[in-house]
């Protein structure tokens, strides 16, 4: 199990089942200081239902995909992000956000340590997502390969007290989290933190330590480390990030790094799959035309939403 993922770095991001999946994605976004608000755009290029038959891609044996056509699972999945607006970063990465799942998956990974907590600011932090996350679906067109491509955007208003809450909550289960670090060096577990580290993060969390930060339009994710163990983490996260994205290696932190305190916008983009099929194309065609729209207008209203004059 890869480190960084038992790690609790971000609570509200989590890992997305790749039933429908996209070539490319853009993302872009704005801080806005004066209104407290981060403005985010995602493209997604080429949306397409893989064609794997494994157990998480298909409902049962006979729920296959095709070229021309979606199986159930990746219907229902391409249904569920036209419902409830879910959003997507990259593959592997930060990956996904919906309003409707985010208690529950709060709840789980909490869970998954039993002297996790579950109290106030983590009831806090679900409420300030709620009412401060916005994600909404712009519709779809098909670029000049023909390709179904897709657009959304996410507000997220009052970003400061939102980071706040989410700091206070990495550190509180990261705190929880330290007797289970401990149990698992001594059971002598290959994939257990080091002692310094362990040592590191207990002394560190006395005090306050942002996890997150947002500064301008650079945006920090932070992560306590002894640094004979940073390598060995980055050698194999580091390459999956999106390019843009950049990892700095301080005395006892991994810090990752995307934009700058001085850039008037943010742009990143990444390949992420590959295996492209129309069979998502046809299905939003039949389905879905009335969501369909040319390039030209997805763009003008993506556009709008970052400099806020229109959304």
């Amino acid at each position: 199990m890869n480190r960084l993922h038992r790690f609790p770095l971000l609570l509200l991001l989590f890992s997305l089942s790749s039933c429908i999946e996209f070539e490319r994605e853009e993302l872009t976004y704005i801080h806005d200081e004066e209104k407290d608000e981060l403005r985010v755009t995602l493209v997604y290029q080429g949306i397409f239902g893989n064609l794997d038959k494994g157990e998480y891609s298909q409902k049962n044996r006979n729920d296959v995909a095709t070229h021309n056509s979606l199986n159930k699972l990746q219907i229902d999945q391409l249904e569920s992000v036209l419902r409830e607006k879910r959003a997507y970063f990259f593959n592997n990465w930060f990956a996904e956000y919906s309003k409707f799942s985010t208690e529950k998956m709060l709840k789980a990974v909490i869970k998954g340590n039993k002297q996790g907590r579950f109290e106030e600011p983590e009831k806090k932090l679900i409420e300030l997502l709620h009412k401060n996350i916005e994600v909404r679906n712009i519709g779809f067109y098909e670029n000049k390969n023909g390709k179904l491509c897709g657009g959304q955007t996410v507000m997220i208003t009052n970003i400061s007290e939102v980071i706040a809450s989410v700091n206070q909550v990495i550190r509180r289960q990261t705190v929880a989290h330290i007797p289970q670090l401990r149990k698992e060096l001594s059971e002598n577990v290959p994939s257990a933190w080091s002692e310094r580290t362990i040592n590191l993060i207990e002394e560190r969390l006395k005090e306050k330590f942002e996890f997150v930060r947002l500064e301008g339009n650079l945006i920090t994710f932070s992560t306590i480390m002894a640094e004979a163990e940073q390598k060995k983490l980055t050698d194999s996260f580091g390459k999956d990030l999106p390019p843009g994205a950049r990892v700095e290696f301080r005395d006892e932190s991994i810090v990752i790094l995307i934009g700058s305190k001085s850039d008037e916008v943010v742009h990143l983009s990444k390949n992420c799959f590959d295996g492209y099929q129309p069979n998502a194309l046809n299905y939003i065609k039949e389905k879905h035309h009335t969501l369909v729209f040319s390039p030209k207008k997805i763009n003008t209203n993506l556009t709008n939403f970052l400099k806020a004059s229109g959304k």
